[in-house]
């Protein structure tokens, strides 16, 4: 069977959505399925060798980050690019996902998840189910140990798409926890966030693409005068 590994993070070769794609295909070859070719769609996810080597694969694994609740813009603009393709071609074609958060709760992701699963009914695919995980912008600053329990998950899940032709249910349901922190974890939020803990990451990227003073910009705001 002709495989694809599909990395959607407008990061390219530096995305997290490509680690995982990486360890995912550690744990197919585990079980025996070669280390499929990997594409990204970055910067340009219409040209034409990218939705032919979509068009021309049997099983797709397609990886990308959360963007505002939904997905990147170039995911959006080649999954246009591949419904206008010839139906014979997208009848049956194995899809996978995976969806990656820096938000940890796995809230964020469930309107999206569904998304996926009724795009696979419109487009004629076979869907082999949608990983939904969050927390994973940390692992650019969690220590190794950390980031090799991560990617042991991934392999497994790697494994299991490979072994039983889908994600096993039981993996995509403990990937997608915690659905919404308890009481215990908003405690924990509501502290970092009283000692200024909880931006540190994002104030740290802010600082280092010159943006940090304008954190708070409100370019679209429309003022009660009009302006």
């Amino acid at each position: 069977m002709k495989r694809l590994l599909l990395n959607g993070s407008p990061r390219g070769q530096d995305a997290n959505s490509r680690k995982i794609l990486t360890w995912l295909a550690q744990g197919m070859e585990l079980a025996g399925v070669p280390h499929p070719p990997m594409v990204n769609l970055a910067p340009d996810p219409t040209r034409p060798d990218v939705v032919e080597a979509f068009l021309d694969a049997a099983e797709v694994v397609f990886a990308f980050p959360l963007y505002t609740d939904s997905m990147p813009g170039l995911v959006k603009a080649f999954l246009e690019a591949i419904a206008l393709a010839d139906k014979s071609r997208l009848q049956g074609k194995r899809v996978a996902f995976v969806i990656q958060s820096g938000f940890p709760e796995g809230i964020h992701t469930e309107a999206l998840g569904s998304y996926l699963a009724r795009l696979c009914e419109r487009l004629g695919f076979t869907h082999l189910g949608t990983l939904r995980k969050g927390g994973v912008e940390s692992i650019r600053m969690l220590p190794a140990k950390k980031v090799a329990k991560i990617q042991a998950i991934f392999a497994k899940a790697g494994s299991s798409l490979a072994s039983e032709g889908h994600f096993s249910p039981e993996i995509v349901r403990k990937m997608a926890e915690p659905r919404t922190f308890g009481r215990g974890g908003r405690t924990v939020i509501w502290l970092l966030g009283r000692f200024g803990l909880i931006n540190y990451y994002w104030n740290h990227m802010l600082r280092k693409h010159g943006a940090y003073d304008r954190r708070f910009a409100t370019p679209y705001l429309i003022e009660p005068d009009g302006s």
